[in-house]
Formats: structure tokens, C-alpha cells, sequence
């Protein structure tokens, strides 16, 4: 995926410039979320609120074509830009509603991956596969008592 330091601090300063842009500019009444896109043809990746405006872009020359680009790699490198960010409380200074959100997203807005969830005082960041892991553990559970 090419080089992963640099398509780091690349997202990385487009999440901020976003993020910046929130903290002047929102209209909305209250921020619970922030998208962002990927098209995988011409390698933007886009940030946007959750009334859908753009905050910011970037072509991350290293995704446009690629076939061998997935998902699962993409939300992997999301989530440690979102992460990194939320621990140097670059979010602190927006006025968000909790819960509030960073999610990866598709073009129409549908959640693929969720990267950060706040509520209340409390973060809770989610993996993809908590609810399969969840599903597990209780049907094991439920196995051992009905096996008692």
C-alpha cells in the first residue's frame, strides 16, 4: 500500500484541516458525526459532517486504480489517523452531541466501518468484528449451560 507514513500524515492533515473547518464554520445544530469517503478509482478521500458538506479532500495517489485496495486496509489506516487524533483531544474542540462518530463510509453515506464512538464522558472504540466476536461468546455460553 505503498508508503504508509506518508499516506498517514497525508490523511492525518486533511483530518485536521476538517476538523478546523468544523470548529469555524459549522451551521448545523449539533455534530454527532463525520464521514469519510474513499473512491477508489481516483483515490480521494473525502471528510464530510453529518448534513453531508464537504470539509475537506485529498488524492492519496497510491489508492487511485488499485484493485488490490480493500476495505478492511483502508478502515485499518483510518482508524489509526482517527485514533492518533482523538488522543492529542483534537476533537475536544468541537462542539459535538454524543454519541458522536467517525465512521468509514461508502458514497451514499452507509457505514462501513465505525473508526471512533463518544459518549458521555466515556470512548468506546469499536472493532469490526465486536458483534460476530459477541455472538460467539454468548453461544459458547449458552453451550456450556445447556450442557450442565
Amino acid at each position: 500500500m505503498g508508503s504508509n507514513v506518508t499516506i498517514h500524515e497525508l490523511l492525518k492533515d486533511t483530518f485536521l484541516g476538517a476538523i478546523n473547518e468544523l470548529d469555524r464554520n459549522y451551521q448545523g445544530s449539533s455534530l454527532t458525526d463525520v464521514f469519510i469517503t474513499v473512491d477508489k478509482e481516483s483515490g480521494e478521500a473525502a471528510f464530510y459532517d453529518d448534513e453531508e458538506n464537504c470539509l475537506g479532500k485529498i488524492v492519496v495517489f497510491d489508492w487511485v486504480d488499485n484493485a488490490a485496495l480493500d476495505d478492511e486496509e483502508v478502515a485499518d489506516l483510518l482508524r489509526q489517523v482517527t485514533i492518533e487524533l482523538d488522543s492529542e483531544g483534537r476533537f475536544a474542540a468541537l462542539d459535538i452531541y454524543k454519541p458522536f462518530s467517525v465512521s468509514y463510509a461508502n458514497d451514499n453515506m452507509e457505514v462501513i466501518a465505525e473508526l471512533l464512538t463518544m459518549s458521555d464522558d466515556d470512548e468506546v472504540l469499536l472493532e469490526d468484528d465486536m458483534v460476530e466476536r459477541l455472538t460467539k461468546d454468548f453461544d459458547d455460553f449458552v453451550a456450556q449451560l445447556l450442557k450442565d
